[in-house]
């Protein structure tokens, strides 16, 4: 009874253990399936590492990228050359062999006929003084005389021609018929090449040495002038990398270079003008639409402390409090449409919304409209030639409508402003013509910036805020138009309106 009692006993604790390490497992599978995606991730950050370090680790730089190619094409340049070379040399050995050996059969053939017989204490002399193996045969091709003995010559002998066979045998031999007392011998000598062979072993070791030396200069030299010459690309992007808003004005130096990196450098210091000339314009306009917008802004809040102080009670207070708020209000809407309209081309959201009227057309009303508003000047109009233009009316009504209050605004009482519309082959040419105070000629060239008025002074009796003559030439140059303006102090201004037909 108690044995079976501590069998049920272990049985328990056993299935204790079981759901405890049961309980262990679901909860170490639920950690994992709920941290899955920062396992995910940090696996994901070694690999992405691992692979980063590898692309480091074969990222080649461009100064060692060049001297390999540069080294790789010397090398197979030396290649080319020593294969040459060594051709050359063997075929030269192989064809001074071959003059040797017929100067050396010649001789041999005279003596025999000379000597009626086979003069063999001279044909060895000539054998060992020429290193030449000269064997006689008779017409059956049998071995007659050897030099190096019946049992010592185990030359295998045939009729093929020399030429056959100059480059692939390591003997040269060449045979010859003669007569001697009624009888057809052959005379044949035959030359060992090991001594060519020799040579052309002792020069193809001599030139790979050579070049193997000359290769590894290569390498040397060239990665230390490539990186010389590559050096103020080094310091370009230094510099460049240096390049911040604080800072704009520094350029790359390009004294001493006179090649392709000067001309690179150039370009980045023409390119900085650029972007300062941009950022600085950027600022200026910040600064110039902040005053603009402070000016009326104080005005209203000037007034509004004025209301709130007196204007309660006293009705004239009131009523000039809000006509001023009204009109500096106005002031601030149109300034905010221009500043609108100015970032809208900034960003090429501005669309021209293009049909086709008649010029003729709009030059009228605009002078009519001109008319009933302005009546201390005389506006005329007597050449209005009727022309059809496909374009944005609205907005060319814009242009020539700033271009014509500019005028109004800047001709003394009683003056003249002439407006008139012709055909120039394939242009309208609109121009708008005063007797106003005209304009410097330092200030020509800048009238059409933005924010730019001759008159420093923002207290001038005409007002504006020096955007109309920006929004008007931009209006022209959308419809690929041109503007031309002459003037002249105290005499009058000429604004010449080019637009195309088509």
């Amino acid at each position: 009874m108690n044995k079976l009692g501590s069998f049920f006993m272990i049985i328990r604790k056993l299935g204790g253990l079981v759901i405890f390490i049961t309980k262990l497992l679901w909860k170490v599978i639920w950690l994992f399936i709920k941290n899955i995606n920062n396992i995910f991730g940090f696996v994901k950050s070694i690999l992405g590492n691992i692979i980063e370090r590898i692309k480091r680790l074969f990222r080649f730089s461009i100064s060692f990228k060049i001297t390999v190619v540069y080294a790789f094409i010397f090398t197979l340049l030396l290649l080319v050359s020593s294969m040459g070379i060594l051709i050359g040399f063997k075929f030269f050995l192989i064809k001074q062999a071959e003059f040797d050996l017929n100067e050396d059969i010649e001789v041999v053939s005279n003596n025999i006929i000379d000597n009626s017989s086979i003069p063999k204490n001279e044909i060895e002399n000539i054998a060992k003084r020429r290193n030449i193996v000269i064997n006689i045969l008779d017409d059956d091709n049998e071995l007659i005389y050897s030099n190096k003995g019946f049992e010592d010559n185990l030359l295998q002998f045939n009729n093929n021609s020399l030429s056959n066979d100059i480059l692939n045998k390591e003997n040269l031999s060449l045979r010859e018929e003669i007569i001697l007392n009624n009888k057809t011998l052959h005379v044949e000598i035959i030359k060992d090449l090991s001594r060519e062979n020799l040579y052309i072993s002792v020069l193809f070791i001599a030139l790979l040495i050579t070049n193997s030396i000359a290769v590894i200069v290569t390498l040397l030299t060239g990665s230390k002038v490539s990186k010389r010459m590559l050096r103020p690309v080094e310091v370009m992007t230094k510099t460049v990398k240096d390049i911040t808003v604080q800072n704009l004005d520094t350029r790359l130096d390009v004294k001493g270079s006179k090649d392709e990196l000067k001309e690179l450098a150039q370009t980045f210091n023409e390119m900085i003008d650029r972007i300062q000339s941009s950022y600085e314009k950027q600022k200026q306009f910040v600064s110039d639409a902040s005053h603009e917008l402070r000016t009326p802004i104080s005005v209203i809040q000037g007034y509004a402390n004025l209301l709130d102080r007196w204007g309660k009670d006293d009705k004239e207070v009131l009523e000039e409090s809000i006509q001023a708020i009204k009109g500096e209000s106005e002031n601030m809407k149109d300034l905010v449409e221009k500043l609108l309209f100015l970032a809208r081309n900034d960003n090429n959201l501005l669309k021209l919304e293009k049909e086709k009227f008649w010029i003729n057309e709009l030059i009228d009303e605009i002078v009519k409209e001109t008319k009933l508003i302005d009546t201390k000047h005389e506006i005329i109009s007597n050449i209005n030639e009727k022309t059809s233009i496909s374009g944005d009316r609205k907005l060319i009504k814009q242009a020539l409508r700033i271009f014509v209050d500019n005028s109004v605004k800047y001709t003394p009482e009683n003056g003249e402003i002439e407006i008139s519309c012709s055909r120039k082959k394939k242009n309208i040419e609109i121009t708008i013509r005063d007797t106003g105070i005209g304009i410097p000629k330092e200030d020509l060239p800048y009238i059409f910036d933005r924010f730019y008025r001759s008159d420093k002074s923002r207290t001038k009796k005409s007002g504006g805020n020096g955007l109309g003559l920006s929004i008007a030439k931009l209006i022209i140059d959308k419809h690929r138009g041109v503007v031309d303006v002459k003037s002249k102090v105290k005499v009058g201004t000429k604004v010449t309106i080019y637009l195309p037909i088509a």
